[in-house]
């Protein structure tokens, strides 16, 4: 049987055409007549099954896979030979790879990538705790059926058993190098924690984007790697939880020993993330108990609204009082000055020429009104010609404004009459040497002074308004970013509640909360030390259903054995 040709069986399977092809297999579409069931045989292609090493291993570690039967792994139905070629029977998905996926519609939601992180972490347990290591975890070995409502572990070709040894015969290592653990690119001894290491590259690719580190080349990875242990990763969605990245950072530290020790930990922190995805997006409104951040919020904002409304009020009555003695500086000055002009020819009589000043002195548009009276009170000039022969009359005593002894002003009002409203209005003495010769009294608009004082009125609101926002926005994020710390350490407390002195919180803080998770985590292994260790608790299955797809071919990679790609010390950089 060649590559090239469509065998009619293998095994005691039917073929009935090629789903799929890699560089090491080929997907076939089976048929087994015997329990009338389609499925899909794996087949090792000639070249790769030459290898003796290899294709005992390929049989060995497949029919070790074939023992975890879990919603979230593909089904292996059977293990064999035909014609010197190693086989896997598999189930045959209707689904479509992670990465294929992406390719075609993107990257998911949030969400849904908690969902499925969640559902591969529960797969990995699984087979982690049967002693099962996948050591080629990579979106083109996650396949999904149902949309993306399911995962499934694909391709469990180069597993190996925890007590198997790392290397095979010729010295080779598999896996895709871009998602393989320090250890395993080493060529060291690996367990469950390199598959998790794997796990945090695709959840990073899933959040960034982008792989954390693009070489493929195994020396400029592991250099890579050395300058730069943990890129900086800045999520494609600015509403991704904090807890999530802190999760991906958890999954890829360089020492096996500071990561995640097990999938139940991921699942059990994905949970915190999920909360925290959920917070962001609840009505607290329509909830009956109001939640401490808004009433926090809320306390802040009252107090701060008080105190800015106070100190904006004080600011604005000053304000008012400079612009208004400016303004009547100007107008007893300008009065002073028409007063001076008008003393002489008032003097003499001259009711012509003072009447001519009085129509020169209205071109100025700042003067609204101007009235001249003789040393009797009566009217001889006035832009009101019906004032002209009346008594000047006298001005409400409650609307003046002090200035000096000889000008007497007055804020044009309730008591003024209907042309002095919206005014400045000055009584100014006409004196000639040192006697009175009559009165001027000069009306200047207050136009600019009520524009001047809406505008600084509008401009300390909206700062009162902006100050608000930005305030209250920060106290809202921080006030959130209080919860999902709280919200894990009480999740751990119940943990221990119920007798789990096992459990870790694994998310590192560099905050007062790090010492306080560091804290529980040393009062969990004196109390696990005190006791027997209790049974861990499988981790929750997720419904069944997904159509293979061959997935990318996996690189076969020589161990790094120089010096010069020892790890140095892990540095961890913070985002």
């Amino acid at each position: 049987m060649t590559d090239g040709a469509l065998p009619e069986r293998i095994g005691r399977y039917r073929i009935e055409g090629v789903l799929g092809e890699g560089a090491m297999s080929v997907i076939y579409a089976g048929y087994d007549p015997s329990i009338n069931r389609h499925l899909a045989v794996k087949c090792l292609k000639d070249e790769v099954a030459r290898d003796e090493s290899y294709r005992r291993r390929f049989l060995t570690e497949a029919r070790a896979a074939g023992t975890l039967t879990h919603p979230n792994i593909v089904t292996i139905y059977d293990v064999g030979e035909a014609d010197g070629r190693p086989y896997i029977a598999i189930e045959r998905l209707a689904g479509d790879t992670l990465a294929n996926r992406v390719a075609q519609e993107g990257f998911p939601p949030i969400g849904v990538i908690i969902e499925l992180v969640g559902q591969v972490a529960a797969a990995l347990d699984f087979a982690h705790r049967n002693g099962v290591v996948h050591q080629d975890i990579k979106p083109e070995n996650i396949i999904l059926v149902e949309g993306w409502s399911h995962a499934k572990v694909n391709d469990f070709g180069v597993a190996r058993l925890h007590e198997a040894p790392v290397e095979s015969d010729d010295g080779m290592v598999a896996g895709t190098p871009s998602y393989m653990s320090p250890e395993q690119l080493r060529g060291q001894k690996t367990d469950g924690r390199s598959d998790l290491y794997s796990l945090g590259v695709m959840l990073y690719w899933l959040l960034a984007g982008r792989l954390p580190w693009e070489e493929t080349d195994v020396d400029r990875l592991l250099r890579k790697r050395l300058e730069t242990p943990l890129p900086r990763l800045t999520p494609r969605d600015p509403s991704t939880p904090d807890v999530l990245i802190e999760i991906t950072r958890g999954l890829l530290r360089t020492n096996p020993a500071a990561r995640y020790q097990r999938g139940h930990e991921v699942i059990d922190d994905l949970r915190h993330a999920q909360r925290e995805l959920e917070r962001l997006r609840d009505d607290p409104v329509a909830t009956r108990i109001i939640p401490m951040r808004i009433r926090w919020a809320g306390i802040l904002g009252a107090v701060l609204t008080l105190t800015l409304l106070t100190g904006l009020a004080a600011v604005y009555v000053k304000q008012n009082e400079a612009i208004t003695g400016l303004a009547v500086d100007y107008g007893g000055s300008l009065g002073r000055t028409i007063a001076s002009e008008a003393a002489e020819d008032l003097l003499l009589d001259d009711r012509v020429a003072v009447r001519a000043l009085v129509r020169d002195m209205r071109q100025n548009n700042q003067i609204r009104h101007l009235a001249i009276a003789d040393r009797d009170g009566r009217v001889i000039a006035s832009g009101a010609p019906e004032e002209i022969g009346a008594p000047l009359g006298e001005l409400p005593e409650d609307s003046r404004l002090a200035l000096d002894d000889d000008i007497r002003s007055y804020q044009g009002g309730a008591g003024s009459s209907a042309r002095e409203e919206g005014m400045l209005l000055f009584d100014v003495p006409i004196r000639y040497q040192s006697h009175t010769v009559g009165t001027l009294r000069l009306g200047v608009s207050d136009d600019r002074l009520e524009a001047a004082n809406r505008t600084t009125l509008v401009s300390m609101l909206a700062a009162l308004l902006v100050t608000l926002v930005v305030v209250l926005g920060a106290a809202w994020w921080l006030f959130r970013r209080l919860l999902t710390p709280l919200d894990v350490l009480r999740h751990a407390l119940l943990r221990v509640a119920r007798g789990d002195t096992r459990h870790r919180i694994r998310l590192e803080r560099r905050d007062e909360f790090g010492p306080l998770f560091g804290a529980f985590n040393l009062m969990n292994e004196t109390l696990e030390s005190r006791q027997p260790p209790s049974r861990e608790s499988e981790a929750a299955g997720q419904p069944d259903g997904v159509d293979n797809a061959e997935p990318m071919p996996t690189q076969v990679v020589r161990p790094a054995g120089s010096s010069s790609e020892t790890e140095g010390r892990e540095t961890e950089q913070t985002r």
